[in-house]
This record gives structure tokens, sequence and C-alpha cells, in this order.
């Protein structure tokens, strides 16, 4: 079964969310594993109607004075399942660096919170052929000194930079060949297997050809998964 996980980013309000929830009433998917990661807001919203939820960032401590910031057992009170770490975002805005996703991965972890790891090179890297020294720095340096059981259980999302919110993406031999590169990294380093997704610029167009890759686990879906039509048309096309 795929995993198909919305990323709402900073984006709707909460009478925008109570109309998409309206629209999406009842829509609860056979064929996919489906997590929405909303505002933090709106997090107990989609609690209530039904379905996964998922965290967009997690506090660097598991408690106390960081104001600001949510921590993983906060987060696990609330029913969340899934913490997205590691976005390019958060990589390249906020300063984020691989010290603190890999403190990050471990206070989810911690409170058994899936983590999905976002990965992804930058568009000069992509043209100067650097797309797999770059993943497999971030995959070494993003998930060293963690356990067999943390391992094992970390989301790989890969989201080329250059491809996120551009309409852009790579052709099906890309995507295909960079995810084995993913998982021959895994077991190089780690002796790990685990859930790749795809992320950057999906619509209800491209899904059709993306589900032709049969390397993939699912897809981190970002302006895609904003409007509930388009949304419920990217899962009706999930093999």
């Amino acid at each position: 079964m795929k995993l198909l996980v919305a990323n709402h980013k900073m984006n709707l309000t909460k009478e925008e969310i109570t109309a998409y929830l309206d629209k999406m009433r009842n829509h609860l998917p056979e064929k996919a594993e489906v997590v929405f990661c909303p505002s933090f807001p709106y997090l107990d919203l989609f609690k209530r109607e039904g379905y996964q939820i998922g965290s967009q960032n997690v506090g660097l401590i598991e408690k106390g004075s960081l104001t600001g910031e949510v921590s993983a057992s906060q987060l696990r009170s609330v029913g969340v399942t899934y913490g997205i770490v590691g976005h390019s975002e958060r990589r390249q805005k906020l300063n984020e660096t691989d010290e603190m996703i890999r403190t990050k991965i471990e206070l989810l972890e911690k409170e058994s919170i899936t983590p999905i790891l976002c990965i992804g090179e930058t568009l000069e890297e992509h043209l100067n052929g650097k797309t797999n020294e770059v993943l497999e720095r971030q995959l070494s340096e993003d998930l060293k000194n963690h356990s067999e059981e943390t391992l094992s259980k970390v989301v790989i999302a890969y989201e080329p930079i250059w491809a996120i919110g551009t309409g852009k993406i790579p052709s099906n031999e890309e995507i295909y060949q960079t995810v084995e590169f993913i998982r021959s990294v895994l077991q190089k380093h780690f002796h790990q297997t685990t859930k790749i997704l795809y992320g950057g610029s999906i619509n209800q167009e491209n899904i059709i050809t993306l589900e032709t890759i049969e390397n993939l686990d699912g897809y981190l879906v970002g302006g895609a998964s904003l409007h509930p039509e388009t949304w419920i048309s990217l899962i009706d096309h999930l093999r």
C-alpha cells in the first residue's frame, strides 16, 4: 500500500480548513495510507475526522524553555504518528543543520512518531551531476549514530529542490535510478531498507506517469494537497 502525505505548509485559514474537510468527509481511501500534515492549530480538526496526522516540524529539546516550538511528546499526545524533518525550506531558509535534523529524528522516534526525512539537491547540483553525492552526504549525516530500530522506521522523501513548486520534475528514469541509489546508500551505510517517497510538483496529471515507477513507495505532496478535489483525484489515480 502506498503512503501519501499531504504537507500543507503555512497555508489555509480555519474557515478554509473547515470547507476542505467538508469536501473530504467520508473519503477514507483504501488504496493508500494517507497522512495529513496541516499547520499545528489544525491537527485536531483532521484527527477528529478520522485521518492520520503528521507534524511539519518538531522542537529540538524534549520539553522546557524553547518559545514557539512544539515537543515530540506534545505531538504524540494529540495523536501525531508521522513527523517531517529536514525539509529543504527549513534547511535553506531556517538554517537547519544535519546535527539538528539528527536530533529531531531521535526525539520523534522516542515518542514512536515515524520520521519522514526529506533529502534533495539544488538545480545547480543537479546540473553539475552531483545529485548522488549530495544525497549520500545528507543520508549519512542525518542518519548516523541512530539505533537500528530507529533507522528501520525512518521514511525517506526524495524531493529535488529544483522541482518543489516549479512544475518541473525529473524523468521517470531519473527518479527510478535515484531511488535505487538511495536504497543502495541505506544498505551500504546502515544495512537497512525503508519506504522511499517522491515529492516535488506532483499533480493530478503527472501522478499517472509517476505511478508507472515501480520502486516508489508513495508521495509527499505540497501544493496539490491544498485542494480537496485535486487531492481526491491523486488518491483515485493510485494503483
